[in-house]
């Protein structure tokens, strides 16, 4: 009989069968057992043992007294951690949870489906037949509709054609002629034709696979025709070998001519701060598809100078960094700037990655927006030149973490016995990446990966420590023979088409699996397929370490990715990550991110100024009037309120690296020749000159430029590549000075001459965080001992820190710079920011020291900065 509730519950449901039990096993599962005090003491113990009338306690026997408390408690705690559970597709990890779990049985573990075969029969639910969707149809050809619907077009097309009373019916436009309908018939059968014989499309292949090269040989390729299916969907973005597997799991973006997996749908960001970042926790790893990554091979065609010319034109374009006998000789990756090809002044395009195959042959890894330029670069000079542009043809993945290359290994087989694959097959051991050498690269000929039934590790008796000799052996034994092959086959179109011969089918796998399992007696055979020299196909691979970013790079032909991406993300903490999370992994390791922190580029002043701008104002603009930011009231900024300006300065939604170099220019011409500062005139409005130039003479009139500068930029907007308002430099040393600032520099200079700026990281000395945007500040020399005082800790007389203190408010000329990348750095568990400063400011400074405010807010924060090296 149910149990039912009293009638003053206020008329509530009572609690069925299946209510009850829920709520006894949950009230089961939280009892905790308790023993008797007497049982539970010796029989030496005295009664004052656990007594609290200030008797001595002896621990040892109280604990002993109390095992079976603790034990009931702990055995509590864990019982009712899964009591809530009532379905065993309820326990499974967030991973693993999809909405097909709950009748598809084959989505769970195999550790799990036996009980949830017992839960589906006992709630009589219907189970999902494995290939159930797939079986119903054809795979190949045209289905039956279609087939029919080609097959009455034809006759309805004939009879249209020769029936003199449905001629008459028509439009006197429409003829036969006109209409096409002897080669729309044509189509048809070939149509009907190619559906029966479904392999006559691809004879001209080597696979069944549909893989195929395809490099631009002297000229850009062509973007590689996907399924007909989503032939509208890759018109204009190109897919990824990993799109739809990606697309299942994470946002994607569409950006520079791609699809690009954006960041994983669940929350990630402290699982890539502990398996990503230079930390001890990190016990797994995080792959990102990184094939978005342009890859171009130059090769010097003659080759009685032995590469000269092609040096000379690395050279050139890396500031005569690439071209050094530690990168082209002992083939070491190179990670730099690559520059443009301008006789005054080289402008950085951004990053790239140089590795040197030979003297006469080098590989270069860009990114897709910087892409176009640098081949473009190297297309003049063709006549010397070998040009293949491999964006389509060679695939790449990159991997951080502590377990990176244990999870390759577990993926990866050798064809064939070579010292590189011994080698990796040491290292792989190794959980610290930093103890490697800088030179440390392994190519080798793999097998397909779906030879492995599932990623296994590399089972080696003879080798369980790896000491100091054997790191040292990577550097004297390097096998630059056998890698110089394997990067010849990888760099090579022909021998990237016949990596792909005879390229297995995942049902000619799975037959072939089957045949082993049936007569293979051997049990440890029978996970690995093997192979077969003269039929199986083998894939040239090559393993690069990063030593500037710690990740590593793993490149391989373009229809090779998928089958070691799918292996690959079947290890145990193993996960794929996005863009995003690599801008994380970046800023955690106090490193620029391209191209948001990269303003002082054409790419990443673009990306700052119009599309990162336009996304906050439309996100801005959604928002109700009563939460949105009213940028123009917020009040006590500054310590001086200027007419030309209410409320923030600058522009709301970017880093305005404009305002920061007419500001710094304004500076230096009012300050030249020992003048000093006015910041406003009350007596004169603004003044004009006689070609209506403004007349600067105070720091409110420099402000009015500004002002005036963007009212006539947007109405004509200038060319971006031809003023990019600042520059990178070193703290050091002024790679570019500017030009001189004195009483005879125009007005119009002040927007022209860029800034020189240095890459800085700042990190908060008390609360809060910095956000993207947020405004630097310098400390005066009157408001410096203050700031030092409160670098040391003021504190009250209870002795906590006093973060209350009235501060002395800068003025508006005291900004420095701005914040690229700003949030919590979980490692050092305080605000940290990446920004940019003026150079002619941090010289000037005496302690590194400086103030931060966010967009937006008149809040101020102390911050330490440090230069980063670019």
């Amino acid at each position: 009989m149910s149990e039912r509730l009293p009638k003053q519950s206020g008329g509530k449901k009572p609690l069925n069968k299946n209510q009850l039990l829920k709520r006894n096993r949950i009230r089961n599962a939280r009892s905790i057992r308790a023993e008797a005090v007497a049982a539970s003491s010796s029989k030496h113990a005295s009664p004052s043992d656990l007594s609290e009338s200030g008797g001595k306690l002896k621990v040892d026997q109280f604990m002993n007294s109390r095992q079976f408390e603790v034990k009931q408690l702990q055995l509590a705690m864990h019982n009712s951690k899964g009591a809530s559970s009532t379905r065993i597709f309820q326990a499974l990890p967030r991973k693993l949870r999809r909405r097909t779990a709950s009748h598809n049985v084959r989505r769970i573990p195999k550790r799990m489906r036996n009980r949830a075969l017992r839960e589906m029969r006992k709630s009589d639910q219907q189970q999902t037949l494995k290939n159930s969707s797939a079986s119903s149809r054809k795979t190949h050809g045209l289905n039956a509709k279609q087939l029919y619907r080609a097959k009455m077009s034809i006759k309805l097309l004939r009879l249209a054609s020769k029936s003199t009373s449905m001629k008459l019916g028509m439009p006197l436009d429409i003829t036969s002629s006109k209409c096409h309908v002897r080669q729309k018939i044509k189509s048809l059968k070939r149509m009907i034709k190619e559906s029966s014989n479904p392999n006559s499309n691809i004879i001209r292949l080597n696979n069944r696979m549909g893989s195929y090269d395809t490099t631009g040989l002297n000229e850009l390729a062509s973007t590689p025709k996907g399924r007909i299916k989503y032939t509208k969907r890759q018109k204009h973005f190109a897919w990824l070998p990993t799109h739809i597997w990606n697309a299942k799991r994470s946002h994607m973006i569409k950006r520079w001519g791609y699809q690009v997996p954006w960041a994983p749908t669940q929350k990630c960001f402290k699982l890539t701060h502990r398996l990503g970042g230079d930390t001890c926790a990190s016990d797994g790893a995080l792959c990102l598809d990184s094939s978005h990554i342009g890859t171009i091979v130059v090769r010097d065609s003659n080759s009685d100078t032995k590469g000269e010319f092609l040096k000379s034109i690395i050279g050139k374009l890396t500031s005569g960094r690439a071209s050094l006998n530690k990168y082209r000789r002992s083939q070491t990756l190179f990670q730099g700037l690559i520059y443009s090809f301008s006789e005054n002044s080289p402008r950085p395009l951004g990053p790239c990655d140089i590795f040197w195959i030979q003297d006469d042959t080098v590989v270069l890894r860009l990114h897709p927006s910087i892409f176009t330029q640098v081949f473009e670069i190297f297309i003049q000079y063709i006549d010397k030149l070998t040009i293949q542009d491999c964006r389509y043809s060679l695939a790449s993945i990159t991997l951080k973490g502590a377990k990176a290359l244990e999870s390759l290994a577990s993926c990866l087989r050798s064809t064939k016995h070579c010292t590189s694959f011994e080698q990796f097959k040491d290292t792989s051991k190794i959980t610290d990446h930093a103890i490697l050498p800088q030179r440390c690269t392994f190519a080798f000929e793999a097998i397909d990966p779906r030879h492995l039934a599932a990623p296994k590790k590399l089972n080696d008796s003879q080798r369980k420590t790896y000491s100091s000799d054997d790191i040292l052996s990577l550097q004297v034994n390097y096998p630059q023979s056998e890698i110089n092959s394997v990067l010849k086959q990888l760099c090579d179109p022909d021998s990237r088409t016949r990596s792909y011969n005879n390229q297995n089918t995942l049902k000619e796998i799975s037959a072939r699996r089957s045949e082993l399992l049936a007569t293979t007696p051997n049990h440890i055979n029978k996970t690995t397929i093997p192979f077969k020299e003269n039929s199986d196909p083998s894939i040239p691979l090559v393993i690069m370490r990063r030593p500037k970013t710690s990740d590593w790079i793993v490149m391989l032909p373009w229809f090779w990715l998928l089958p070691l991406w799918h292996q690959l993300n079947r290890i145990p903490r193993v996960y794929h990550i996005g863009l995003r999370q690599f801008q994380q992994i970046q800023y955690e390791n106090e490193q620029l991110y391209f191209p948001d922190d990269y303003p002082f580029t054409q790419l990443g002043y673009v990306e700052n100024s119009f599309y990162k701008r336009e996304a906050s104002k439309t996100k801005w603009d959604r928002k109700p009037k009563g939460k949105k930011i009213n940028f123009e009231r917020v009040k006590d900024i500054h310590h001086t309120q200027l007419p030309a300006y209410k409320g923030e300065i600058g522009d709301f939604f970017s880093s305005d690296w404009r305002f920061l170099q007419i500001l710094k220019n304004g500076l230096d011409y009012l300050q030249c020749d020992d003048k000093d500062l006015k910041l406003m005139d009350s007596k004169k409005t603004g003044q004009f000159g006689d070609q209506g130039i403004r007349i600067i003479n105070c720091l409110n009139d420099v402000l009015e430029f500004h002002k005036d500068y963007e009212t006539k930029v947007t109405a004509e907007p200038l060319p971006v590549e031809e003023n990019v308002p600042i520059t990178l430099c070193k703290l050091s040393k002024c790679q570019t000075p500017p030009k001189t600032i004195n009483s005879n520099t125009s007005s119009l200079d002040l927007s022209i001459q860029p800034r020189c700026t240095i890459a800085i990281s700042c990190r908060f000395l008390e609360r809060g965080h910095p956000k993207d945007n947020a405004r630097i500040y310098r400390i005066s020399e009157e408001h410096l001992d203050h700031w030092m005082q409160v670098a040391e800790g003021v504190y009250r007389s209870n002795g906590r820190k006093d973060h209350d203190l009235e501060i002395p408010l800068p003025e508006v000329h005291d900004l420095i710079g701005f914040i690229t990348s700003g949030t919590y750095h979980l490692n050092s568990g305080n605000g940290m920011g990446i920004g940019f400063i003026d150079h002619h400011s941090a010289i000037q400074q005496s302690a590194r020291y400086v103030l931060i405010r966010n967009v937006g807010t008149n809040i101020y924060r102390l911050a330490k900065w440090s230069e980063i090296s670019v």
